[in-house]
């Protein structure tokens, strides 16, 4: 079973920072998901929540910040005074960093996406990421149509808050393909596993923090957990 960084190292370094993606490879894991959302000018930053003030000394929606702006916070003193002056990351330079052979869940973050073409400007980033291992995630579906249509080579993985009532017949439903299933831990069954399993659907299960919960993930079949402890749970 493979081991995903949540926002990074996010269990003990400030979330979707740099510094939390270097921990999470020291630390040995096989990839990596993380937020994106686009800034004012148009630019895509790895940023989670849409305002600022709870991981950074910004104020705000991101949205409303150029990238300059945004370059201009600390967005690592929030978490510990070890890693003050940590900078909000653009998507460029996390891909940058991340080797070619780890897998890369992107999620794009759903609110005002569409109008501001969020998904077209993520796609002419990814054309510039071929070798790498990437995963669009979403839990706007008719986002992840929009990226499909636009490249049908990217893999995608529709994310969910809940069990879905008759899964075969909603995936069937969908207009596009599915690469990959990301349900919460509470909201993941046997039956779900064999179905997606029988299909070749990858599934990537968020948020696992503990021992025992990705034992039993992974004697149901699961591929990947998603985990701000990517240390201890490979220990």
């Amino acid at each position: 079973m493979y081991i995903l960084a949540h926002r990074g190292a996010s269990g003990t370094a400030p979330e979707n920072t740099i510094a939390a993606f270097k921990k999470a490879i020291i630390d040995g894991c096989d990839g990596f998901e993380f937020d994106v959302q686009q800034t004012k000018d148009g630019k895509l930053v790895v940023f989670h929540d849409w305002t600022l003030e709870r991981t950074s000394n910004g104020k705000g929606y991101v949205r409303e910040h150029t990238l300059d702006e945004l370059k201009e916070l600390d967005a690592g003193s929030w978490f510990s005074e070890e890693f003050k002056g940590e900078k909000i990351p653009t998507l460029e330079e996390t891909l940058d960093l991340i080797p070619n052979n780890m897998l890369i869940n992107i999620e794009l973050k759903e609110e005002y996406s569409k109008e501001r073409g969020s998904e077209k400007i993520l796609v002419d980033i990814l054309q510039k990421y071929k070798t790498k291992n990437i995963i669009v995630s979403s839990f706007s579906h008719n986002l992840l149509k929009n990226i499909k249509t636009l490249d049908p080579s990217i893999k995608i993985g529709i994310l969910v808050e809940s069990s879905l009532l008759n899964l075969d017949k909603y995936i069937a439903n969908l207009e596009f393909e599915v690469s990959a299933y990301h349900p919460s831990k509470s909201f993941i069954l046997q039956e779900d596993v064999n179905y997606l399993k029988s299909k070749n659907i990858d599934i990537n299960v968020w948020t696992v923090n503990s021992s025992k919960d990705a034992e039993t993930l992974k004697a149901m079949g699961v591929k990947s957990i998603i985990t701000n402890y990517p240390k201890e749970i490979r220990e």
